[in-house]
């Protein structure tokens, strides 16, 4: 049986500029500060060892909001898990992201390096809902960047979030 395994790298609100009501990461979190390349390559190589032979593995960077870190150290990150995916221990990697951090630009170089998912912090699919929750932008921005992502054959994650300020049974449900 092939099964599938995400090697979390948690990146605490590394380079979103918001800090919408419910995000407290250096409350709800161990980590306050980024990790470090040799600290990814330990963490790959500690999951690596507790995962079956022929697993379906992915590397994760959830936390932050990946594309809105500096280039640089996009770049470094993924560089960092470049060897796995060469030696084929790595299959891929998911990032987590905000909708208004994703543009042309951004998917190409993702693409480059060999992500395969991305995760849109969404939260809500109401205008409405996501000002009073301090998102900074609007419904719009979630269908453009939505679009741009399965144009450039991503795989597309929708991270919602239930009862934030303003939102109720029915908006929820049309989210």
């Amino acid at each position: 049986m092939n099964r599938h395994y995400n090697i979390p790298i948690f990146i605490p609100h590394v380079g979103c500029p918001f800090t919408c009501i419910f995000c407290n990461q250096k409350r709800i979190a161990a980590v306050t500060s980024p990790p470090n390349i040799e600290e990814i390559k330990l963490i790959i190589e500690q999951h690596l060892k507790t995962i079956a032979k022929n697993s379906t593995v992915e590397v994760a960077f959830f936390g932050g909001s990946f594309t809105a870190i500096e280039k640089a150290w996009q770049i470094n990150y993924l560089q960092a898990v470049k060897p796995y995916l060469d030696s084929g221990e790595v299959g891929s990697i998911r990032v987590s992201t905000r909708p208004d951090f994703i543009d042309e630009d951004v998917l190409n170089l993702l693409k480059e390096y060999g992500v395969k998912t991305i995760e849109l912090g969404v939260q809500s699919l109401d205008d409405g809902v996501l000002q009073k929750s301090g998102r900074g932008y609007l419904v719009a921005d979630v269908a453009k960047a939505s679009r741009l992502i399965k144009k450039h054959n991503f795989t597309l994650g929708i991270q919602l979030m239930l009862g934030l300020p303003g939102d109720d049974f029915d908006l929820a449900i049309k989210s």
